[in-house]
């Protein structure tokens, strides 16, 4: 059809009608092109024959690929005569660029265009028994930018054991030493190996513990060629791991729900397989597999040639381009964690890797894109930070009295301390003792002293109002006050409130000589922090004021600032 079409336009072509046949050309499916005859410069050429030939327009010229030029066509066209009736299916080859060999089949009628003696050439690409070598060496050359694209180790041997190939980031790691990084084991029958969990030394000459998977390649007919092997880098869990046991054996009140959460941290150890999809710098798919097709709820067949803006929400649309835009412009890579919901209802975590690639063929840019199902991660990640503040309460609360304790006193203490030098604030401390408390104990027992010590902390506790003051078991009977940006007054109000409270607690105690309750002496220290004193100035006031008011009698508040004179 097309041949015979071509001859009915060649009867019905002169100078005046070439803007009509070019309309015409411009819509067949054939590669067609116009060439002048007296200096073989391209005149015209149809879509079908810049993409097959690789011509360019630019500014409504019409120009050859770099690897092409206008004598060579010329001399291709020299040894046909111009005023005969032309030629049919001439083979003749050009070349492309790295090299790239194209077979043409080359029909050609002299024509008159604008005035000028001119070639209409038909082409099509001849059958070549390199076609199919040249589209096995584009899919090893996609499949080898794939696996440079992946962060683990990889390495395929043939059946034999031969190495057959390795990606970029196996050779970073085992560059001069490729021996200690391939495993020589010989192959099973059924193509299952067990994980391997090997320490070995980092370029940079850090310890790493990698885990290995094996796993079986099969031909078309399932009979097993070879072996795929992928590294991964499990240091960090394993520390993790090592982190999380120690906390277990410090901590025997939590041993159990933490041997749990390492169990769960186990299970993240398991590799799973990695989304990964292909498409052009104009959003079309052009490659994926299973596991990326099933993320976006289709199949590889029903995704393949589709655009992005056909499958994407508005919103993620947008969000990916932007993140597109990026990769193509400046060339390079960017991470980011996706959250989907798969057709089932199934949540998942996406560790998303962009990067830019190139086709080689016909120099369209896309994007690379590769998902790592870090669901179990989140998961741990959470789990572990719930873990570690149980901890952190366990480490910060009394046992006994369930206020804070003498670590998170000091800690606290410290905190303030700092922070009140660069504010110029005052920090006030209210030390309190429990009154006779060793004949409490003796008579009626320290089963009876721990109710006691639970009951006086319960009455502390509910003193305090803001969220900043802290009250905190200090030591046996002993409890303290830390009170940010309170000046002395305030902190005898509170000590007021502290007398009156236990007095309406009335808790019995007939062993004391002031009174037939619990009592409490306390002693209040106020400073402004300089930066040339210690926080231990404030503890030694408190102390003082705190001895002063046993001196007193007991059941007493004394006071004390850095600028309060020396007694005897």
């Amino acid at each position: 059809m097309c041949g015979a079409l071509l001859m009915l336009l060649l009867h019905h072509i002169d100078a005046r009608s070439f803007r009509k046949l070019q309309s015409l050309l411009t819509h067949m499916p054939v590669a067609v092109a116009i060439i002048r005859h007296k200096d073989g410069q391209l005149i015209y050429s149809n879509r079908p024959c810049r993409e097959l030939v690789g011509a360019r327009k630019l500014n409504g010229r019409y120009l050859y690929p770099e690897s092409l030029s206008a004598a060579m066509v010329r001399d291709f066209l020299r040894p046909f005569p111009y005023r005969s009736s032309g030629f049919d299916q001439v083979t003749d080859q050009i070349f492309l660029a790295q090299g790239k060999r194209l077979p043409l089949a080359i029909t050609g009628r002299p024509v008159r265009c604008n005035w000028q003696d001119c070639w209409l050439l038909y082409m099509k690409e001849a059958n070549s028994p390199h076609r199919e070598a040249g589209k096995m060496e584009q899919d090893q050359r996609l499949f080898q930018q794939v696996l440079n694209s992946l962060s683990e180790l990889v390495y395929y041997q043939d059946k034999s054991g031969e190495l057959m190939g390795t990606n970029k980031a196996f050779d970073r790691f085992w560059r001069g030493r490729f021996e200690e990084g391939i495993c020589n084991e010989p192959m099973l029958d059924h193509g299952r190996y067990t994980p391997s969990h090997t320490w070995t030394t980092a370029p940079d000459g850090a310890s790493r513990l990698l885990e290995t998977k094996r796993n079986a390649l099969v031909d078309d007919s399932g009979e097993v060629i070879g072996t795929l092997s992928l590294s991964h880098d499990v240091t960090d869990w394993y520390e993790m791991q090592e982190a999380l046991k120690s906390e277990i054996e410090k901590r025997e009140i939590t041993e159990q729900e933490l041997a749990q959460r390492n169990t769960l941290l186990d299970t993240i150890l398991s590799a799973s397989r990695d989304p990964i999809g292909l498409y052009n710098e104009h959003e079309v798919y052009v490659g994926c597999n299973e596991a990326f097709a099933r993320s976006l709820g289709h199949t590889p067949q029903s995704l393949l040639g589709k655009t992005a803006e056909e499958v994407l929400n508005p919103e993620l649309l947008e969000f990916s381009r932007q993140a597109d835009q990026t990769v193509i412009e400046q060339g390079i890579s960017v991470k980011a964690d996706d959250y989907v919901i798969l057709e089932d209802g199934t949540p998942i975590w996406y560790e998303v890797l962009k990067s830019p690639y190139q086709d080689p063929t016909d120099g369209t840019r896309g994007v690379l894109m590769m998902a790592r199902d870090v669901t179990e991660r989140k998961m741990a990640e959470q789990q572990l930070a719930d873990a570690i503040m149980e901890l952190q309460e366990l480490s910060f609360v009394d046992s006994l009295t369930k206020v804070a304790n003498r670590r998170s006193f000091d800690e606290q203490l410290r905190k303030l301390w700092f922070g009140h030098i660069r504010e110029q604030q005052p920090l006030t401390l209210i030390l309190c003792d429990i009154d006779y408390f060793k004949p409490f104990n003796d008579n009626y027992g320290h089963q009876q002293g721990d109710v006691a010590l639970r009951e006086v902390a319960q009455v502390l506790r509910s003193v305090i109002r803001r969220e900043t003051d802290e009250v905190a078991r200090y030591g046996g009977e002993e409890f303290a006050f830390l009170l940010p940006n309170t000046p002395l007054e305030g902190g005898e109000l509170i000590a007021a409130k502290i007398h009156q409270a236990l007095a309406d607690k009335a808790l019995v105690h007939q062993y004391s000589q002031v009174s037939d309750h619990l009592t409490v002496s306390l002693g209040i220290a106020t400073i402004v922090p300089l930066p040339n004193q210690d926080y231990g100035t404030l503890v030694a006031l408190a102390d003082a004021a705190l001895y002063k008011a046993k001196a007193a009698g007991r059941n007493c508040t004394m006071s004390m600032t850095d600028t309060t004179p020396d007694t005897p």
